[in-house]
């Protein structure tokens, strides 16, 4: 290699670096400028495969989000799909504490004043109201059962949240399946614990291999057994002096109606008969927020009258008696029989479109919006013995029941659970069935015969609004004192 070192007075360092670059050299640097040039394209590819990785995802996740219709995706399959990543739960316990804290905003501010009052009369500084504060919002203030339970809940808590992230994240599935909504955060909680403990028992019956039926979630999870049995549980009944009690004038003798619609040479199926199969039941409603099972079960049992003897399918207005029922008590409970009674007073039934259900909004009685009018001419008490003679050849019956609140998760299958105490519910008994199930004690398969029940509380509880209870081959058999009073209206 050559290499000389030639220097001028204006150019030392041009020089020596032109001279440096021989020959020989020329090549090497050719090749690795070329190296260092390919490097850079393929990082740049690379960058650019990135990019279009990165904001292609973004673009589906957009569409995963916005777009959930069009591809069979669920506000819930997001939820679970978040909760598989620890950044997703961290998501969900971000926006769950932005709704709290929106709940918790009004209230504070309403509250502020009086809070301050409260303390300046008890001796208790802002220093001290500061430490009280910290420790509840830490701790939380709403204890539940030690029984495999946390021992507090305080939904403001990020740790409470990420320790109980299944059950808040039901509540929040809960909460937007029902539309519920709460005046304040302290309320939230409340109902946050009462649903904790209701899916706690959910789960501990599904778990039993001797019960003959399944508990779920429904919309009655966030109320106790109290508020529910105070809502949903409040039927008026004659009691044990319903015998003693006057004759009412609207009520046929069931030997004079049986013998009217029961052919001479019919022979009872005491197997199964289900109204539902033949055109003899409307579809399920629901009373909601309003103690009017009452009103529920006696038109039903009329609509179910219309279906059999007119061939038609009406649908007729609870509401008008809830309103209109002298009677009886609206939403707070009332008689089986003093519907029928005031149903034929008031000169029949509106129908449903001309007077719809509110529930428990507040409504006056207003006949007139009806544009006619559909009544019965009498009704019938039936026998205890003469159920399914009864249910076959007349139609369903409008029945109490002493239900419990085990009854407000039940899901499906044949109800052996516990019953209330007296008949507190109206119902209608739709018909009755048998089927062969397995008898763990005594190893062999055996016949187990069971009533159909349709309720008043949606097609979303039970099975489809149904609940299925035992009884015997000849119906003798009354689980939950099933039609301690049972009646069914007549049109002729």
């Amino acid at each position: 290699m050559e290499y000389h070192m030639e220097y001028s007075p204006n150019e030392v360092i041009k020089q020596e670096r032109e001279v440096f670059v021989g020959k020989e050299k020329s090549g090497s640097k050719f090749k690795r400028k070329r190296s260092i040039f390919i490097v850079l394209t393929v990082s740049i590819c690379f960058m650019f495969a990135l990019m279009l990785f990165y904001f292609t995802r973004n673009e589906n996740n957009k569409t995963l989000f916005t777009n959930s219709l069009s591809n069979n995706i669920n506000d819930d399959y997001i939820i679970n799909s978040l909760l598989k990543s620890e950044s997703g739960k961290k998501f969900i316990v971000s926006k769950l504490e932005e709704l709290i804290s929106s709940y918790d905003k009004e209230k504070k501010m309403r509250t502020t004043g009086a809070e301050e009052n409260n303390m300046n009369m008890n001796g208790i500084d802002d220093k001290d109201n500061k430490s009280v504060s910290f420790v509840n919002k830490k701790n939380g203030n709403l204890k539940v059962n030690n029984n495999n339970q946390v021992s507090y809940s305080n939904l403001f808590d990020t740790k409470f949240l990420m320790d109980n992230l299944e059950t808040v994240n039901l509540f929040y599935i809960f909460l937007k399946e029902n539309n519920k909504k709460y005046e304040t955060s302290e309320e939230m909680q409340k109902r946050f614990i009462i649903f904790s403990e209701n899916y706690r028992k959910i789960e501990l019956h599904n778990k039993k291999t001797n019960s003959l039926y399944k508990r779920g979630m429904n919309k009655f999870g966030d109320l106790s057994p109290e508020e529910f049995r105070s809502k949903y549980l409040n039927l008026k009944t004659h009691g044990p002096f319903k015998t003693l009690s006057p004759p009412v004038s609207y009520e046929a003798n069931y030997e004079d109606v049986i013998k009217k619609y029961k052919p001479a040479d019919a022979k009872l199926d005491r197997i199964a008969y289900d109204w539902r199969l033949h055109g003899g039941v409307t579809p399920v409603k629901d009373q909601a927020l309003c103690g009017s099972c009452w009103a529920f079960s006696s038109v039903g049992s009329v609509e179910s009258q219309y279906a059999i003897r007119k061939k038609a399918l009406f649908l007729f207005s609870e509401q008008e008696l809830v309103d209109c029922s002298v009677k009886n008590n609206g939403c707070y409970g009332g008689y089986i029989t003093n519907a029928f009674d005031d149903m034929i007073d008031l000169g029949g039934l509106c129908s449903q479109d001309d007077y719809p259900y509110v529930s428990n909004l507040p409504e006056t009685c207003n006949l007139k919006r009806c544009n006619e009018r559909y009544t019965i001419k009498s009704y019938v008490s039936i026998p205890d013995d003469k159920f399914k003679e009864a249910l076959r050849y007349l139609g369903p019956i409008s029945i109490s029941i002493a239900a419990s609140d085990d009854f407000a998760f039940y899901r499906g299958g044949f109800y052996d659970g516990e019953c209330g105490a007296a008949p507190n519910h109206a119902v209608i008994l739709v018909g009755y069935g048998m089927k062969d199930i397995y008898n763990e004690d005594t190893g062999r398969m055996e016949k187990f015969y069971y009533y159909i029940i349709k309720n008043s509380w949606g097609s979303d509880w039970g099975e489809g609004g149904y609940i299925n209870l035992e009884t015997d081959e000849n119906g003798y058999k009354k689980t939950c004192s099933i039609g301690t009073e049972a009646y069914v209206p007549l049109l002729e």
